[in-house]
């Protein structure tokens, strides 16, 4: 799937398994159902929550798809085979595992296009260590909605990238048995589900400002995010590893599941914050493709007015001012250009100015014109835009 339509598709979950807590609070520490068993190790999931026959691609963890996604993604894709020209198989989605689920949430979208209308995602824990969710089914099973019942309390619409979701939840405590069916995904709104979760074993990812990173110091924040794949046994992770990729391009390099701590300290590989919103849309990610981790991306939000939002794309150099690769790029005193992107942003085409003012300061600039030319001129102007990490 291009980025456009999952740009086009997409609204950015935030805070979903940090949020767990504070929606189950008839429960234990961290929203854990009173009386679940700690988990046994990792492969404890027995079932692939859609047929691997009908799953056309998964896509790694760390997509960037800007404004909802500036900053790598926190969950994978599992996307229904494809039938037509935007339009996915809708197929069944069943419990990977006996789990208990602990809210419901209803979405309503309106601005998106194909995408508008109602989905639902579901938070879930199969043990007492791992936290997952399902976001984007767009049927819930007849014996599942019977169980929720009316979904009745909800946040006030909220609207980014021209997309206006309004968002109902409901605590519930339902037990599900390995391959219960769920509901539905697919179709023409959302090709597949998003499928996230955090291990509160694991130790947490080494970002450069753990503090921003969303859940951070709770048990199941986004900086203990997982792979839901390496939950599984291993015939079931195995025939779903094989899916992992991007437009069709199969990912081969570990880990095939991608990552979303991209972060190298002291250089300008990874996140920046442009203020505190918890949301991605003001922020920036200078990182590598989840489905190519070979090829560099800008993934520009909405702070930028030099720089249309978008994920620019493009070939890293190890050497030299043009295209550097990020991690190679440090607080020297140096501007960086990067030029050539693809796919090609709309016109005016644009180069992109870089310079890592300090370890944790990073300015950038988008300037009219395809190609860097002579680094004599790169300078900036007031366009530029200050980050943080």
């Amino acid at each position: 799937m291009s980025r456009s339509v999952r740009q086009r598709i997409e609204c950015g979950v935030v805070l979903v398994l940090a949020s767990i807590a504070a929606a189950c609070g008839s429960t234990g520490p961290n929203g854990v159902p009173k009386g679940l068993a700690s988990c046994q190790g990792t492969e404890f999931l027995t079932v692939s929550p859609i047929d691997p026959a009908d799953i056309g691609e998964i896509a790694p963890l760390g997509n960037l798809s800007p404004p909802y996604h500036t900053l790598p993604t926190d969950h994978i894709y599992v996307n229904t085979t494809p039938v037509a020209a935007g339009v996915a198989k809708v197929a069944t989605v069943v419990a990977p595992g006996t789990l208990v689920i602990v809210e419901v949430t209803k979405q309503t979208r309106t601005g998106g296009g194909q995408s508008d209308g109602v989905n639902y995602g579901l938070r879930f824990f199969p043990c007492a260590d791992v936290a997952m969710y399902f976001a984007h089914l767009i049927t819930l099973s007849a014996e599942l909605a019977s169980q929720v019942g009316q979904i009745t309390e909800c946040d006030p619409p909220s609207s980014s990238g021209g997309i206006t979701s309004a968002e109902c939840r409901k605590r519930v405590e339902i037990n599900l048995a390995a391959g219960a069916q769920i509901g539905t995904a697919g179709g023409t709104a959302f090709p597949g589900i998003d499928y996230g979760g955090a291990d509160s074993r694991t130790p947490e990812l080494a970002f450069v400002n753990p503090g921003r990173s969303y859940g951070s110091g709770q048990g199941f924040g986004q900086s203990h995010t997982i792979c839901p794949v390496d939950y599984f046994v291993p015939a079931v992770a195995s025939a779903l590893r094989a899916k992992f990729g991007r437009n069709g391009v199969r990912r081969t390099i570990a880990p095939v599941c991608g990552t979303i701590m991209q972060d190298v300290a002291n250089t300008a590989q990874g996140r920046w914050y442009f203020d505190n919103t918890a949301r991605d849309d003001p922020h920036l990610a200078l990182a590598h493709d989840n489905g190519d981790p070979r090829i560099g991306v800008i993934s520009a939000g909405i702070s930028i007015p030099s720089l249309p939002t978008g994920a620019r794309e493009f070939t890293p150099a190890t050497s030299g001012r043009v295209n550097l690769d990020f991690p190679l790029v440090t607080n020297d005193g140096s501007i960086y250009c990067y030029q050539t992107f693809s796919p090609s942003p709309p016109p005016p085409l644009r180069h992109v100015l870089i310079q890592l003012t300090s370890p944790t300061q990073l300015r950038i600039e988008g300037v009219i014109g395809a190609t860097c030319g002579d680094p004599s001129t790169w300078t900036f102007t007031s366009g530029a835009k200050d980050f943080t990490r």
